[in-house]
């Protein structure tokens, strides 16, 4: 049987009381738009607000990647009491590898993201260097 379930991920918002009406106004929204942008890029997928089921039933979510390889497409719902946020999806007919490792993918980005930033607003100096199979981010003390 199909249906979608939700998974609970490492990544929470912080200070909820003033976002909670706009979730889309929280700092960390746009990083985990981000990260899910990246993810999409990467697999020639885009971004939604749902998600589908085996079935074809819909559920919408605050924001969803599908690609050609899942087209089901993954979820982020957040909770707006806590901060939490899980992911959605059906991984039904043998996708739980490739599901695992697109959120992991989600996470990680989401993880590098917020700490470039974090270490930006502390002086510093990030450099990025590009390559076809990978992105990688060096750090550079300023003393």
């Amino acid at each position: 049987m199909s249906e979608i379930g939700w998974y609970k991920s490492d990544i929470k918002l912080s200070d909820m009381t003033t976002h909670r009406s706009n979730i889309e106004s929280h700092p960390c929204f746009e990083i985990l738009k981000k990260s899910l942008e990246m993810v999409a890029k990467e697999h020639k997928g885009n971004l939604t607000n749902y998600v589908n089921s085996y079935s074809g039933d819909k559920t919408p979510c605050n924001l969803a990647i599908n690609t050609p390889e899942f087209s089901r497409g993954i979820g982020i719902k957040i909770d707006t009491n806590t901060g939490e946020v899980n992911f959605l999806y059906d991984s039904y007919g043998g996708y739980e590898k490739l599901v695992q490792d697109l959120t992991d993918e989600i996470t990680q980005n989401y993880i590098a993201i917020a700490l470039i930033r974090v270490m930006k607003s502390r002086g510093y100096r990030i450099s990025e260097e590009k390559s076809e199979q990978q992105t990688s981010i060096t750090l550079v003390g300023v003393a």
